[in-house]
């Protein structure tokens, strides 16, 4: 029986406007949540106690302020194939 006991990540998520959406932005956060339940917890971007923002938009403009989130690591996924790279790299973190 594995006894380790680890916390996960805390991730803000931050969605576009959705001005000019090219792809579900909710399912490809979902498909996100479900691929790094192990590693990650999603929340409010607006949360004081997180690692960074990941922020999924809904084209290649990606056109979110990201001002509010100086300092801190900032993901962008405007797609599927960037939601497959974030998840890749997150699990070879």
């Amino acid at each position: 029986m594995n006894t380790t006991w680890y916390k996960k990540r805390r991730i803000g998520l931050k969605y576009c406007g959705g001005c000019n959406p090219r792809h579900d932005r909710v399912q490809t956060a979902a498909l996100i949540k479900k691929s790094l339940k192990e590693e990650m917890e999603f929340v409010s971007h607006e949360e004081a106690e997180i690692e960074g923002v990941l922020i999924i938009a809904g084209c290649p403009t990606a056109c979110v302020d990201r001002t509010p989130f100086a300092g801190r690591p900032v993901w962008i996924v405007t797609g599927p194939d960037d939601a497959d790279r974030f998840i890749e790299q997150i699990k070879g973190d």
